[in-house]
């Protein structure tokens, strides 16, 4: 083999091997802007379903103290005894049994 033809050779795999460098840079390039885009969407994304149950978690807790008040005034002492009134019942003192636990 002439000299020329190993030099062409060589130069040869240099323009292939740099093309192929060039190719792998681009291609990784546009993979890191693809991921960077899918992965700031996600982030998005999921930020918007932690503020719908952020929501959903006030609301409940809104409903949950109202419907504790709510407990609090139907089982208070006066209304059962006005209650208890009106069905013609009465607190006697005497009938009441209170109950403790035995000391050993």
């Amino acid at each position: 083999m002439s000299r020329t033809n190993v030099r062409k050779r060589r130069k040869k795999r240099k323009v292939i091997l740099s093309r192929f460098a060039a190719f792998l840079f681009m291609f990784s390039a546009g993979l890191y802007l693809l991921s960077s885009l899918f992965l700031r969407t996600y982030n998005n994304h999921l930020s918007a379903q932690v503020q719908t149950v952020e929501t959903q978690i006030a609301d409940l807790q809104t409903q949950n103290d109202a419907l504790t008040v709510s407990i609090q005034t139907l089982s208070s002492r006066d209304r059962i005894d006005s209650i208890a009134a009106d069905s013609g019942m009465s607190l006697d003192q005497e009938n009441i049994v209170s109950i403790s636990a035995a000391q050993e």
